[in-house]
């Protein structure tokens, strides 16, 4: 892969699925210092609460599938 160790997931990303590629292009790179600035617990705490927010998300997405 060159210089570049993720130039292959980039060309993955860009046949497969360019809708992916493009949203990693726009993440807010202060977002993330700010993130690593946590202590790991915080980071933790942060990351066990998205998770049950995407499953809560993923539930009701599943539940409005179900009931059309």
């Amino acid at each position: 892969m060159g210089d570049d160790p993720i130039a292959g997931v980039r060309a993955y990303l860009a046949e497969h699925d360019p809708d992916v590629l493009a949203a990693v292009t726009d993440v807010d790179r202060s977002l993330i210092r700010n993130l690593l600035a946590l202590v790991p617990m915080e980071r933790l705490h942060r990351a066990v609460q998205m998770a049950y927010e995407l499953e809560a998300l993923a539930a009701s997405f599943r539940a409005s599938r179900n009931a059309a």
